[in-house]
């Protein structure tokens, strides 16, 4: 009996040894007399990273904002990321107040490149990062969200290497206001009026089948070589005063004046800044907005108490003189209502 008993063991253990040696099957089919092999494989599971959320240096930081954007998003962020990538991460911080779309922070823009950028604000003792494209803001995420993303997908070399060679640039005024310093002693005066970056550059429009050109700058608008500074106006100002209880040597100071602001909320989707003349009474100035149209950024023309849109400015005469005659269904025009 015991010399059975080994011989048991012996062939059991044999037996779990060829199990463990055979290959597994393999699914044939066959398509005439060809025979086609197919085999399964696998998925491997994907190697996860060991990114922390902790202690980020500012270089750091960048680089996981523009790792997570760069794959998170498309446009101007993929872009970034590409450019990162080659050329090394380059992020100026600005003045929040600078970008008109950018209304979610806390007063410090971080652009990475002209199109894409981020602000952060703290919300119950945790940083949220609002990330903008275009003009538009695409959502908002906390560190952790970034870092978990990026450890699913193995994203440690990437980040450190963006990190390595990220560049910080602080272009802010001292004083977080561009036009501080710049109020003359005059009355009502509050400041030059500076114009948001995205609104800044040459544009062209059509008149009456007449090419119309407008100059935008951080500080004025030259509309066909009509120029106007752009100010701010005191609060209560122009409940106390009408232009004509200034004085002629008043007039004389502020005739290429222009009252300048951004609107505190959309008007038929557009987020609109005025200019009316120095002191106007009457009338509701001119209204200049933002939009996309047929995948272009044209600057929206509108007047009157609507505002109306009274035509479209685009980047270059061509565009201009393509669409002349154009009118967009998106658009609020006074005869259509």
């Amino acid at each position: 009996m015991k010399k059975i008993g080994k011989i048991s063991v012996i062939l059991l253990a044999g037996l779990a040894l060829a199990g463990c040696s055979q290959k597994p099957k393999q699914k044939t089919s066959s398509k005439g007399s060809a025979t086609i092999k197919v085999t399964k494989n696998k998925k491997r599971p994907t190697k996860m990273g060991h990114l922390s959320d902790q202690d980020l240096s500012p270089q750091k930081t960048v680089a996981v904002v523009v790792a997570y954007a760069g794959d998170r998003y498309s446009g101007s962020w993929t872009k970034a990321l590409l450019d990162g990538k080659q050329n090394g991460i380059e992020v100026d911080l600005k003045n929040q107040s600078n970008y008109s779309y950018m209304n979610e922070g806390s007063g410090v823009a971080y652009m990475v490149s002209a199109n894409a950028g981020y602000t952060l604000k703290q919300v119950n003792g945790e940083n949220i990062y609002y990330l903008f494209s275009n003009g538009k803001k695409l959502g908002s995420v906390t560190m952790k969200q970034m870092v978990d993303y990026l450890n699913k997908r193995d994203s440690d070399s990437l980040v450190n290497s963006l990190a390595q060679n990220a560049k910080v640039n602080d272009e802010r005024s001292d004083s977080g206001d561009d036009s501080a310093g710049k109020k003359s002693n005059l009355p009502g005066d509050d400041g030059l009026f500076n114009v948001p970056t995205e609104f800044q550059g040459t544009w062209y429009t059509y008149n009456d089948d007449k090419m119309s050109i407008i100059k935008i700058s951080q500080n004025k608008i030259n509309v066909d070589n009509y120029v106007q500074e752009l100010h701010k106006v005191k609060a209560g100002f122009l409940d106390k005063y009408t232009y004509g209880d200034m004085s002629a040597s008043y007039h004389k100071a502020t005739k290429n004046w222009g009252m300048a602001g951004m609107g505190s909320q959309r008007v038929h989707g557009i987020n609109y800044m005025n200019v009316r003349g120095w002191m106007q009474e009457a009338g509701d100035g001119d209204f200049y907005g933002l939009h996309t149209e047929n995948g272009q950024s044209v600057l929206v023309l509108a007047q009157g108490a609507g505002p109306w849109v009274s035509g479209v400015a685009w980047k270059t005469p061509q565009l201009a003189q393509q669409y002349k005659h154009k009118k967009f269904k998106d658009l609020y025009y006074q005869d259509d209502q």
